[in-house]
């Protein structure tokens, strides 16, 4: 990918640049136009959901989109909305990246003007409401800005997941916890970007911020921790740390209910494609069971489009264990 500029500088002629093996994204940018590559799994027990393979090849697109765009950046540009949640990795409905990679989100503070033209939806901003940061070269609203950019497009359950993908504080290694700097932000950030001022779908903001907290990896944890307290069953541990009775770490689980010795894993798609994590499961699940744990597997079937199945398979097994409602 390569300005007009650019390529004009290094004696690029005009006729060469209309050529129709360069794709055009944006005025005077050029890049091939073979499209993104598909790069997934290739040691895969099974095969990618559809609406998780074409979100994976969105995301890339709009990623390369972005690098393009980057060759004519503009004065005080930044990215943000969609965009900047698609660079900060940050989980979306499909929706959003569908009408993403049509035009990218870029945005400038204060008097400036917003950009315009092919393949940019602009905005212009109060400094006020958002946070710039960068990343891998990028300029780029803060996570928590997008959180709250994001209030107008997202309902109230996925703003949680969306919020909880950004505290997520991620293990550094193994068993070895993190801490609150490895997350892309905090509670506190996330607050103080809905109070910055006057924004589209503060009311969901509030609906969504006391239901954000850390420990939840993906989406379908989100839902499925949301599920089990509207159903009116106990709280469950996030990210819960399972130790051996010698004191060795056996894993961690994404739910539990140590008082009850359940554990509750929800197996996305990385779990069945990735063979190594797959094999890590089993044994993991087997030293559990070893140890006295009931251990209740949950899978994206479980939780979509309704977490019912997810919260009667866990009801069941607190009633098993001796709960009572």
């Amino acid at each position: 990918m390569f300005s007009v500029a650019q390529a004009r500088e290094a004696g690029v002629g005009a006729s060469r640049l209309l050529q129709p093996d360069l794709r055009r994204p944006f005025h005077g940018v050029r890049m091939r136009a073979a499209p993104p590559s598909d790069t997934g799994p290739r040691d895969a027990l099974f095969d990618e959901s559809p609406v998780a393979a074409e979100a994976r090849i969105l995301r890339a697109e709009i990623q390369l989109l972005a690098r393009a765009l980057s060759t004519v950046w503009g004065d005080g540009w930044f990215l943000s909305h969609t965009t900047a949640a698609v660079l900060w990795e940050l989980p979306l409905p499909i929706r959003l990246l569908r009408r993403c990679v049509e035009n990218l989100d870029v945005a400038v503070r204060g008097a400036r003007r917003a950009p315009r033209g092919r393949g940019i939806r602009g905005h212009q901003l109060a400094p006020e409401l958002v946070n710039v940061r960068g990343r891998d070269g990028l300029a780029m609203a803060s996570p928590a800005s997008v959180w709250a950019q994001l209030a107008p497009d997202l309902s109230i359950g996925e703003l949680i997941e969306l919020g909880d993908a950004i505290v997520y504080i991620p293990r550094r290694r193994g068993m070895e916890r993190g801490d609150e700097g490895d997350a892309l932000g905090t509670i506190d950030q996330l607050t103080a970007a809905m109070d910055a001022g006057r924004r589209t779908g503060a009311a969901r903001l509030r609906a969504a911020l006391p239901h954000i907290c850390v420990g939840a990896a993906s989406p379908g944890e989100t839902r499925i921790r949301l599920g089990v307290l509207a159903a009116g069953l106990p709280r469950p541990e996030l990210d819960y740390d399972v130790v051996a009775r010698d004191g060795s770490g056996i894993g961690f689980t994404e739910l539990a209910h140590p008082k009850f010795r359940l554990l509750h894993e929800y197996e996305g798609d990385q779990h069945r494609l990735d063979r190594r994590q797959w094999n890590r499961d089993i044994e993991k699940h087997a030293a559990c069971v070893a140890e006295g744990w009931d251990v209740t597997r949950l899978t994206a079937a479980h939780a979509y489009p309704t977490t019912a199945p997810a919260v009667a398979k866990i009801r069941g097994a607190l009633v098993r264990a001796g709960w009572r409602p």
